[in-house]
């Protein structure tokens, strides 16, 4: 279904979902009547809009999560410059620890063996082109940041955008150390990560622009 095309009733059983995920239930051992009874609607409903329990669920983090990645994308769009990008990037990662935390517990839900992981999957594998997960939004940064360099190799765009990431994840790991081993504050950490990732981009750039493939298409652009 189309997030336009919600119906209310399923709206609130997304919310239930992931207000319990917030609160730290355990999604694979959740039930239809829990999910139902938080979301004030009958257990017996539920099932006039989904076949089982993990559809409802893989249903509810995918909405939520392309949802929150587009929202993210509309701001960090706004912001000139890749520093700048990342900066309010990361700056919402921090402001926003708990929903980073369920993001890491979605993506490792998505690696297990389970019937949600399964479910959960499919859905990102069959998203609609319009829909942006987090590796999206990365992608786009990534690509707007190196048009002037024309039309890339997929090899080269996913290479990008995992450097692009990993950078990211250890920004993640780093606000999620509970006891802080590693002994930087938060600011100097986020600069350090934005001018990394400035960094990393231009290394690329400068790399891909001695290509000769890469100087051909630009000169067959111009």
């Amino acid at each position: 279904m189309k997030s336009r095309e919600l119906p209310q009733k399923v709206r609130a059983l997304y919310k239930a979902v992931v207000e319990l995920f917030l609160e730290g239930a355990d999604l694979n051992n959740l039930t239809v009547s829990e999910i139902a009874a938080k979301a004030g609607i009958g257990k017996g409903t539920v099932y006039e809009y989904f076949s089982n329990k993990e559809e409802m669920i893989a249903g509810a983090l995918f909405f939520e999560m392309k949802s929150a990645c587009q929202q993210m994308y509309d701001r960090i769009r706004e912001e000139k410059g890749l520093y700048n990008r990342m900066d309010l990037l990361l700056t919402s990662m921090e402001r926003e620890l708990t929903e980073v935390n369920c993001i890491l517990r979605a993506l490792h839900i998505m690696m297990d063996h389970s019937a949600l992981s399964l479910r959960l999957r499919k859905l990102a594998e069959e998203k609609d082109e319009g829909d942006m997960l987090f590796v999206d939004l990365v992608r786009r940064i990534a690509e707007e940041e190196t048009e002037d360099l024309g039309e890339l190799e997929e090899k080269d765009k996913a290479y990008l955008v995992m450097v692009v990431l990993s950078r990211i994840v250890c920004f993640a790991m780093y606000q999620l150390d509970p006891i802080k081993s590693v002994q930087v504050d938060s600011k100097t950490m986020r600069e350090m990560i934005c001018q990394g990732v400035c960094q990393d981009v231009e290394n690329f750039r400068a790399e891909k622009a001695g290509c000769p493939e890469i100087r051909r298409r630009k000169e067959s652009a111009e």
